[in-house]
């Protein structure tokens, strides 16, 4: 588990065996033709799906792990909208992000067995703004007619959010499962883990933090019998609170150290221990915390002395081995600085010549394509401001002579990924209308040139939207081809893309626009 969440930077051997068990869940849910998914499906759940599945009557060990790892497939899946008609209105991950509307909202009786294509015009496949604000509070229909719905997406499918393709990924399964289950502790952990003090001092507090610090309290907590009195005072209750802040000579240490009004402050402030620890790592200095952090570490040597060779160290020599540590840790990690001399001007020569004279990007320009081709360069912008989203495209011939150019817009600010190429769809259908051909398309997002000529299945809207333009590339167009081009040298369809978020409707350029003159 990652070290910002409570690890020590190994995976959890139980997040990553749910998983991979939920992997299988998600088949379960996605590929219900298999003959392993109509077996479970008949045994274990034959009127329902494997989401809303309960236990059953003399269930298999197999049933018994695949069922716990359900709040990952659950927790990771999102509606990608088609037609609307298969997805629920209520308690369904298809809002934008994966969220859901909840079954318990005011007015929820009114659209409890209806699906999302009756909150969408019939027509065209956009929100009916009227049904949508009229049905939904305020925020929650802020949040629907936020939620983009493509043309290029015919069918109601769910995906796995978490993944750019839409499917599902162990990998990002075992993230999920990190971040959504008790596996993930929260806290102020980089702080531990930032501190310039030698490791076994940063692993005193991760086991502090995290509890599995054997202080007698706790090892009577996991079964081991034994006494539970303090080794340095009267108290017969030695737990890790104790050790550290409340033992009077703990107290005295701090005090020597100039940390303990510290330290009052913080336990008066924290409900627990290891939030005031967490606390005092936010609060105190580089240096103090360095010290606090030291101290902690000579504070528990010294309650191990102790107890296993029966040595009593004072508060001042408690204190003088916390400052002699963390100094030889700095003494023994001081860098070392290379000799300057040795650097031969011969090699500083020869680095400054690798560095071609003028070169900003090499003055990348547009090139006009071959002879008898025309060229259509495609542009995305997007403005949050406004809550935009323009397209740009534009024509030219051999010469570099406008011949046409679109604009398009719409409301939201798309993905970046999932704008260029929808410009491009756009910029494929548009030609095609105008029956056109040998047209080389240029875009500066390297993302959608390489989907388009990728063989890897892709289940999201991203991908939808790439199949569209694929099939309208290979049918419609016999010799043309998408090509990547740096932001440079598409810099007329990136100004019409920024000039089409401030136009409500689309708009087609006939002359050569006084925009691009600038």
């Amino acid at each position: 588990m990652h070290k910002s969440y409570g690890g020590m930077g190994f995976k959890d051997l139980s997040a990553f065996n749910l998983a991979m068990l939920g992997k299988q869940g998600w088949k379960f849910q996605m590929d219900t033709e298999s003959l392993v998914s109509r077996i479970f499906k008949a045994r274990y759940f034959p009127n329902n799906s494997y989401l809303t599945a309960t236990i059953g009557h003399n269930p298999s060990y197999v049933w018994r792990s695949i069922l716990p790892a359900r709040f990952i497939v659950r927790g990771g899946a999102r509606w990608s909208i088609g037609s609307g008609n298969y997805i629920p209105i209520l308690a369904e991950p298809w809002l934008l992000n994966g969220e859901s509307i909840p079954g318990d909202i005011a007015g929820a009786s009114f659209v409890r067995n209806m699906s999302i294509n009756s909150l969408m015009d019939p027509t065209t496949k956009r929100w009916n703004e009227h049904v949508v604000r009229e049905v939904f509070s305020e925020d929650l229909a802020a949040k629907v007619l936020n939620t983009p719905l493509y043309e290029q997406v015919q069918h109601d499918k769910l995906i796995w959010k978490a993944e750019k393709s839409g499917r599902y990924s162990v990998r990002s399964a075992y993230k999920l499962c990190v971040t959504e289950s008790h596996l993930h502790v929260t806290g102020y952990w980089l702080g531990i883990w930032k501190l310039k003090v030698p490791p076994k001092i940063k692993n005193l507090m991760w086991r502090m933090c995290r509890g599995c610090l054997p202080t007698r309290v706790r090892l009577l907590d996991k079964g081991v019998q034994g006494p539970t009195q303090c080794v340095s005072c009267d108290s017969n209750h030695e737990d890790l609170n104790h050790i550290f802040f409340e033992c009077p000579s703990a107290v005295q240490v701090w005090n020597m150290a100039g940390l303990w009004q510290s330290i009052r402050q913080a336990m008066a402030a924290s409900p627990s221990v290891i939030d005031s620890i967490f606390s005092l790592l936010q609060s105190l200095s580089v240096t103090q915390s360095q010290r606090l952090a030291a101290l902690f570490w000579s504070i528990w040597k010294r309650r191990n002395n102790k107890v296993w060779e029966d040595v009593t160290d004072n508060c001042a020599t408690v204190v003088e081995r916390a400052r002699s540590m963390t100094e030889e840790w700095k003494i023994a990690n001081i860098p070392v600085v290379p000799d300057q001399t040795a650097v031969s001007a011969g090699s500083v020569t020869a680095a400054a010549a690798a560095v071609p004279a003028g070169s900003v990007s090499a003055q990348v320009r547009w090139q006009p394509p071959a002879s008898g081709r025309l060229k259509c360069n495609i542009d995305a912008a997007f403005s949050a401001h406004r809550n935009r989203t323009g397209i740009g495209i534009c024509l030219r011939d051999e010469e570099g002579v406008f011949v046409l150019a679109k604009t398009v817009s719409d409301d939201g600010v798309y993905p970046v990924d999932i704008g260029e190429a929808l410009g491009l769809n756009i910029a494929l259908q548009w030609v095609s209308d105008m029956q056109l051909d040998n047209i080389h398309f240029e875009v500066d997002s390297k993302t959608t040139k390489e989907a388009i000529y990728a063989g890897r299945e892709d289940v999201s809207k991203l991908g939808n939207i790439i199949t569209a333009s694929r099939t309208l590339l290979f049918s419609k167009f016999v010799s043309s081809r998408v090509e990547f081009v740096r932001r440079q040298a598409n810099a007329v369809a990136h100004t019409l893309a920024g000039e089409a978020t401030f136009l409500a409707s689309p708009l087609l350029i006939l002359l050569y626009p006084v925009i691009l003159k600038l």
